[in-house]
């Protein structure tokens, strides 16, 4: 059974956006033709045209079939209850969903000129979900199932492949140790430092980890691995393995310790790059580090999440695929709850300059508990009540729930104290 999607013209950006929607998101088999007769000898049509006919007529607008990036008149409506881009009059279909989707999906608006912030990210307030208060909202599955009820009611015989929830359990490895493996240099500097600012309880608490007295209090990974097994998760660890530097304080690479343990991390869950701060758009530094870590667990790296959440489109995306990244992890807010492509489904990146899919999957995350700390200074009370709304919204529309976590905040230890 065949959704068949009738377009005078083609393009690369509508065959990407009517897959995603269609297949990805609602389950239907889709093919697009370009000839008017051919719409006669079909069974179920989108009249994707101005041509009056038959099918479910959707308006196109002109952003599938241009070549380059330019300003966009979004139009913004509602329908259904529902806030829309690129509307129309249409009684059919009151709004371009293809157009729509493919706008927000391929992040159409961090290629256009933007502020960012202190970390050189694009900011959520610059985005037209915020502006229009739809980011808390996966406003593109959301339209898929508008566009699925307009089908059933046309086409009552149309079947659709039912899609299933999903959730992946993420953890970012920034450091591994609070105390330990950083060098003799450092660790003495943090020592002598300790005791002549006063802080005693805290050059206590490192001399102990120091002497094997006590345990790191960020080594919390047998107990995730024990909640990985138990409760059978999908699990990803991404290790950051950069050099020092302002924003990048890992342990260094060499550490016979750190290397152990993400071999045994390897052995029940996956490992994925975190790249640091300072790789962010220097392609030499991002390749050492994945071959750094590739050589510590003997097989090719195909996972990543950019450390401080820093994505550059398209330059980022383009990076990972150089060195055969199969799939990133980044796409997300780090001040902000959200969705940042507006979707809860993994998506193929679309590269806008060069006007192609690529083969790089892209998993959005929509919190993480680092927002609620440092930008709602909030605490562990209140955390819970924001990662229950955003996975019931999640399996609402049957989509793929990241979480994102780190190992220090699960430490029971300092300002982590409850969470």
């Amino acid at each position: 059974m065949k959704l068949f999607i009738y377009s005078p013209n083609n393009s690369p950006r509508l065959k990407y956006i009517s897959k995603f929607i269609l297949g990805d998101l609602i389950g239907v088999e889709s093919e697009i033709i370009t000839e008017i007769e051919e719409v006669y000898t079909k069974e179920f049509v989108i009249n994707y045209s101005n041509q009056d006919g038959v099918g479910l007529q959707i308006i196109p607008s002109k952003i599938l079939f241009e070549k380059r990036i330019s300003h966009q008149e979004l139009n913004l409506g509602d329908e259904n209850g529902m806030v829309t881009l690129f509307s129309n009059k249409n009684p059919d279909f009151g709004f371009d969903v293809f157009s729509a989707a493919f706008y927000l999906v391929s992040r159409y608006e961090e290629y256009m000129p933007h502020k960012r912030d202190q970390h050189d990210r694009f900011e959520p307030e610059q985005s037209v979900a915020f502006k229009n208060g739809f980011l808390n909202q996966p406003i593109v599955n959301i339209w898929a199932e508008y566009l699925k009820q307009k089908l059933t009611e046309k086409y009552p015989s149309l079947e659709f492949q039912a899609k299933q929830f999903q959730y992946i359990n993420t953890i970012d490895v920034d450091y591994a140790y609070a105390y330990l493996e950083k060098g003799v240099i450092r660790g003495a500097g943090a020592l002598v430092r300790d005791f002549f600012t006063g802080n005693f309880t805290e050059f206590r608490n490192r001399l102990s980890c120091f002497l094997g007295f006590k345990e790191d209090p960020f080594d919390t990974f047998n107990t995730l691995l024990t909640l990985h097994k138990e409760k059978k998760l999908n699990s990803i660890f991404f290790f950051h393995v950069g050099d020092y530097d302002v924003h990048d304080k890992s342990i260094p690479i060499a550490s016979h310790k750190l290397q152990s343990l993400i071999k045994g991390i390897k052995d029940y869950a996956e490992v994925g790059i975190h790249p640091s701060y300072a790789s962010n758009g220097n392609s030499e530094k991002l390749e050492a580090e994945v071959i750094r870590l590739s050589k510590v667990v003997h097989q090719p790296i195909t996972k990543s999440r950019n450390h401080f959440i820093k994505l550059n489109l398209p330059q980022s995306y383009r990076e990972l695929i150089e060195l055969d990244v199969k799939e990133d992890y980044t796409m997300g807010y780090a001040s902000k709850m959200g969705f940042r492509a507006s979707v809860c489904t993994p998506f193929n990146f679309y590269d806008l300059d060069y006007d192609a899919p690529t083969n790089l999957k892209v998993y959005p995350f929509y919190l993480m508990e680092a927002t609620i700390k440092y930008y709602f200074k909030e605490g562990p009370e209140k955390a819970m009540k924001y990662f229950e709304a955003y996975i019931d919204l999640v399996k609402k529309y049957n989509g793929t729930f990241v979480s994102l976590w780190h190992n220090d905040s699960l430490s029971e230890w300092g300002q982590w104290k409850g969470w």
